[in-house]
C-alpha cells in the first residue's frame, strides 16, 4: 500500500479510537448518578477509574512493545478487543446497588471495572500503540510519531463537545449505548487495517533502524522522569479541583463536567502540533495574569455574577494546565521512548485522580486541594530551561522583596479588615504579582499565600462575626456549621449554600427560619392540611437540619429520607441542632437515596411528599425526572401533594417539572416568596420558589386564593425522563427571577395604590372639614 495512505489510516483509527475513548466517560457516569445522589464525587471517582485504566492500557502498550514483535502485538491486541465485545451494550447490570452506611466509592470503582474496565483498557491502549505501529512503518514521518497525538486528541475533543451538544439533547442513553457499540466493531475493523499494514512491511527505514539499534544510546534520567511526572499530575488534579468548585453549585451533570475536561485536551493539542500555535512566553504570560486576576478577586471577596467567576475559573485552569502541557511538550523524548513517554504521563494523570479522589476527601477537611494544585503549578513556570530556582533573588531585589514582605503582611490582615479597606491590600499584592511574574520563587510563594487565605471555592469566616464549630468531608461533599453572633443562629452549610438554620436563642429554637420561615409558600401547604384532623403522613428528602418535623400537628408523622449519613447524625444530635428532639413529632430517618428508598413504601401511603433534596445549589437531575415524579405521586394519596422546593440560582427547574406534569396530565401550581423580616424576632426569612402538583380540586382552589399561580414552561426545554436530560436548556433561572421581578412589582403597586387611597382619604377628610366650617360659617 501506498506511503500516502499511512497517515489517513492511521489517523482516522485514532480518531475514533479516542471518540469511543472519551463519550464512554460521560455516558456511562451519568447512568451511575441516579445510584449516587448525583454528587459531584461521582465524576471525580470516574474519573479516577478512568485515569487508573488510562495507565493500565498505557503500561501494557510500553511492556507488550518491549516485549513482543509487532505482529505479536498486533494479534494480541485485535484478540483482547473481540473477547471485550462481551461487555456490550454498555448498561448498569442488574442487582447493584450503592452501601447506605459506607463511603460508596469503592462500590463504584468495582462497578465500573466490571463493566466498562475491558472495553475502557484496551482503548486506552490503542493510542500509544498505533502511534508505535506507525514509527515502524516507511513514512517520512515515523521518527516523530508524536503529530499523531493531535489526532487522537482531536478526537477526544470531537466527542467531548459532541455529547452536551448533540448526543445527550438528541439520544436516550439505551441509544448512545448502542451507538457506542457500533462504533466498537468500526474501531475493531480499522484496527485491524492498521496491523494489517505494519503485518505486511518489513521495516528497513532509517527511522527504524534509529529505533531498533540505537534506543540505547539514548537514555533517560530519573529527573526527566519525574517532570514527566508532576507536569501531568498538576493539570490533571486542577481539572477535577475546577470540575469539583463548578458543579457543586450549578449541577454534577455531563456538560459541566465536560467543559474542563474538553479544554484539558485541547491543551494537548496545542502543545503537540506542529507548529506551536502560541509561544511560551505568552503562554506564561497568559497563565500569570489569569492567576493575578483570579487571585486578586479572591482576595477583595467581591459578589459579582457567578457565570463570570466560573469562567474566570475555568480560564485560570485552561491556562494552567496549558503551561504545564507545554513544559511536558518541550521534554518529550525521541520515538525509541514514546511508549514510556506515555506511561509515565497517564502515571502523572493517574495520581492527579488519585490525590482529588481519594486523598484529598480524606487529609484535608477544607477543601484545599485545588489552591494547593494552582500554587504549585506556577513553581513549574519555565520548568522545561532545567534552571534552578534562584533564591538569592530575595537579596537581589530589595525593592521587590520589600513588596513581597509588605504584600504579605497585608494579605494576613485583610481576614481581619473590615469594609472597603480590603480593596487597599488586594491592589498591592496585584502589583506586586505583576512585578514577580518571571520569579517563579517568589511568584508562587505569593501566589500560594493568597490562595491559602482565600480559598477558591470556600472562603474563611469572619472570626468577629462567626465561629466554625464543626466540618466534616465525605463522598457527598463538605459539611459545615457556622454560628452567627448578631443575632445569634446556628447555619448548616453543604458546600457553598445553606442548607438551614436555627436560632441559638431560647425563645426562638422551634421558629421556622430560612426558607421555611416568614412568608414562605410552604405554610400555605401545611395551613391546608391543619385544617384535617385525620392521622398523615408526611415524606421528606432531604434532611438538612431537620426543622421540617416542626410543622408538627396531631396524628402527623414524618419519614425523613436522607443519603448521606453524616447529615442524618448532625441532625439528630441535640449539641448541634434540636427540631428533631423539640418540635415533638414522630419520625423515622431512611438512609439511602430518597428516590430509591421511598420507592420500597407501599403506594397511596402519604399525604405529603416533599421534595427538599439539595446538593449544594442543585437538585440531583435524577430526582426530577418522569420516572421519579410517578414514583413520588404513586406513594400519594388521591387527594396528596407533591411538594418541590425549587429555588436556585443557577437552574431553572420550574419549566422542567410543568413539562413532566403536563405528560402525566396533572395541574401543577408555583409560588415565590421574598426574604422578609419575621415579626417578633431578629431574624429574616429567605426568599425561596416552590412547585406543587396535587389532583385534589379542593387544595388548588386554597392555593389559588393563597397566590400559587399555574406552573410555567420554557422555550427549548423538553420532558427530562431518566434517559434524557438537558441541562443546556435550563441554565438561568428565568421563570424564577421573573417570578421575584413580578412579586417586586406587585408589591410596588399595592404600596402606590395604598398610598393613592391614603391621599385621597385625606383630600376627602379636608374637603369635609372645609365643608363642615364654610356650614359654621
Amino acid at each position: 500500500m501506498k506511503v500516502a495512505f499511512y497517515t489517513p489510516i492511521y489517523a482516522f483509527t485514532l480518531l475514533i479510537s479516542a471518540v469511543l475513548l472519551f463519550s464512554i466517560q460521560p455516558l456511562f457516569s451519568k447512568m451511575i448518578l441516579p445510584l449516587l445522589g448525583g454528587t459531584p464525587a461521582v465524576w471525580n471517582t470516574a474519573m479516577l477509574f478512568f485515569q487508573i485504566m488510562l495507565l493500565a492500557g498505557y503500561a501494557y502498550a510500553h511492556g507488550t512493545s518491549k516485549l513482543l514483535g509487532i505482529r505479536a502485538q498486533a494479534a494480541l491486541h485485535l484478540i483482547l478487543l473481540v473477547i471485550f465485545v462481551a461487555a456490550l451494550p454498555i448498561a448498569i447490570p442488574e442487582g447493584w446497588t450503592p452501601p447506605t452506611d459506607k463511603d460508596p466509592t469503592l462500590w463504584q470503582l468495582s462497578l465500573m471495572s466490571v463493566k466498562v474496565g475491558g472495553p475502557f483498557f484496551v482503548l486506552a491502549a490503542s493510542a500509544p500503540m498505533l502511534q508505535h505501529w506507525f514509527s515502524h512503518t516507511d513514512h517520512p514521518d515515523a521518527h516523530n510519531p508524536y503529530f499523531l497525538y493531535g489526532a487522537s486528541n482531536l478526537g477526544s475533543m470531537t466527542a467531548l463537545l459532541a455529547y452536551p451538544v448533540l448526543i445527550e439533547p438528541s439520544l436516550t442513553l439505551n441509544g448512545q449505548s448502542y451507538i457506542w457499540m457500533i462504533g466498537y466493531f468500526a474501531l475493531m475493523v480499522m484496527i485491524f487495517l492498521s496491523a494489517f499494514l505494519v503485518w505486511t512491511h518489513k521495516t528497513t527505514n532509517d527511522a527504524a533502524d534509529e529505533i531498533s539499534g540505537k534506543q540505547d544510546a539514548y537514555s533517560i534520567s530519573w529527573h526527566r522522569r519525574f517532570q514527566w511526572i508532576l507536569l501531568a499530575f498538576l493539570p490533571s488534579s486542577l481539572m477535577l479541583g475546577v470540575t469539583t468548585i463548578i458543579t457543586t453549585d450549578i449541577a454534577s451533570v455531563p456538560l459541566l463536567w465536560i467543559v474542563p475536561l474538553t479544554l484539558y485536551i485541547s491543551t494537548f493539542i496545542i502543545v503537540f502540533a506542529r507548529k506551536p500555535v502560541m509561544s511560551r512566553n505568552l503562554i506564561a504570560l497568559l497563565q500569570a495574569l489569569s492567576v493575578i486576576a483570579l487571585t486578586g478577586l479572591l482576595m477583595t471577596g467581591l459578589i459579582i455574577n457567578p457565570f463570570f467567576v466560573v469562567l474566570l475559573h475555568i480560564t485560570t485552569f485552561f491556562f494552567t494546565a496549558l503551561l504545564c502541557h507545554t513544559e511536558l511538550a518541550a521534554l518529550r523524548p525521541k520515538s525509541s521512548h514514546l511508549t514510556e513517554f506515555y506511561l509515565l504521563m497517564s502515571l502523572g494523570g493517574a495520581l492527579g485522580g488519585f490525590f482529588n479522589a481519594i486523598i484529598a476527601p480524606v487529609v484535608l477537611v477544607i477543601p484545599l486541594e485545588y489552591a494547593i494544585v494552582l500554587a504549585a503549578s506556577c513553581f513549574m513556570r519555565f520548568a522545561s530551561d532545567n534552571k534552578k530556582i534562584d533564591f538569592s533573588d530575595l537579596g537581589k531585589k530589595n525593592l521587590i522583596s520589600l513588596c513581597f514582605y509588605a504584600a504579605l503582611l497585608l494579605i494576613i490582615s485583610t481576614i481581619f479588615i473590615k469594609g472597603k479597606l480590603i480593596g487597599i491590600p488586594a491592589f498591592i499584592s496585584i502589583l506586586c504579582m505583576s512585578l514577580l511574574m518571571e520569579k517563579r520563587l517568589l511568584f508562587g510563594s505569593l501566589i500560594a499565600l493568597i490562595l491559602i487565605l482565600h480559598p477558591p471555592g470556600y472562603g474563611w469566616e469572619d472570626p468577629s462575626k462567626a465561629k466554625v464549630i464543626l466540618r466534616e468531608r465525605n463522598f457527598f461533599g463538605v459539611i459545615k456549621l457556622v454560628d452567627i453572633k448578631k443575632p445569634p443562629q446556628r447555619l448548616i452549610y453543604h458546600g457553598t449554600t445553606m442548607h438551614g438554620l436555627q436560632s441559638l436563642l431560647p425563645e426562638h429554637k422551634k421558629e421556622l427560619l430560612s426558607y421555611y420561615g416568614g412568608i414562605s409558600p410552604i405554610k400555605d401547604v401545611f395551613r391546608y392540611f391543619d385544617g384535617f384532623q385525620n392521622n398523615q403522613n408526611v415524606a421528606i428528602i432531604g434532611l438538612g437540619s431537620g426543622n421540617g418535623v416542626c410543622f408538627s400537628h396531631e396524628g402527623r408523622k414524618f419519614d425523613l429520607y436522607e443519603i448521606d449519613k453524616d447529615i442524618a447524625a448532625i441532625a439528630e444530635n441535640p449539641k448541634f441542632f434540636t427540631f428533631l428532639s423539640d418540635c415533638g413529632s414522630p419520625y423515622k430517618i431512611i438512609l439511602g437515596d430518597g428516590r430509591l428508598k421511598i420507592d420500597k413504601k407501599e403506594n397511596n401511603n402519604y399525604d405529603i411528599v416533599w421534595l427538599d433534596a439539595f446538593s449544594s445549589d442543585t437538585i440531583p437531575i435524577h430526582l426530577i425526572t418522569k420516572e421519579a415524579v410517578s414514583i413520588y405521586l404513586g406513594k400519594l394519596k388521591y387527594d396528596g401533594v407533591l411538594l418541590f422546593h425549587i429555588s436556585n440560582r443557577f437552574l431553572d427547574i420550574e419549566p422542567v417539572l410543568s413539562q413532566i406534569a403536563k405528560s402525566i396530565d396533572i395541574p401543577t401550581l408555583a409560588k415565590y416568596a421574598p426574604s422578609v423580616k419575621i415579626k417578633g424576632s431578629p431574624y429574616y426569612s429567605q426568599q425561596s420558589h416552590w412547585f406543587i402538583m396535587t389532583r385534589s380540586e379542593d387544595a388548588l382552589a386554597y392555593f389559588k386564593e393563597n397566590g400559587w399561580t399555574a406552573g410555567r414552561f420554557r422555550k427549548g426545554v423538553g420532558l427530562w425522563t431518566d434517559q434524557f436530560s438537558n441541562i443546556v436548556s435550563v441554565l438561568g433561572n428565568k421563570t424564577g427571577f421573573g417570578r421575584a421581578r413580578e412579586y417586586e412589582i406587585k408589591k410596588a403597586r399595592e404600596k402606590r395604590k395604598k398610598k393613592l387611597l391614603e391621599q385621597k382619604e385625606k383630600q376627602e377628610q379636608r374637603q369635609e372639614q372645609e365643608q363642615k366650617q364654610e356650614n359654621h360659617d
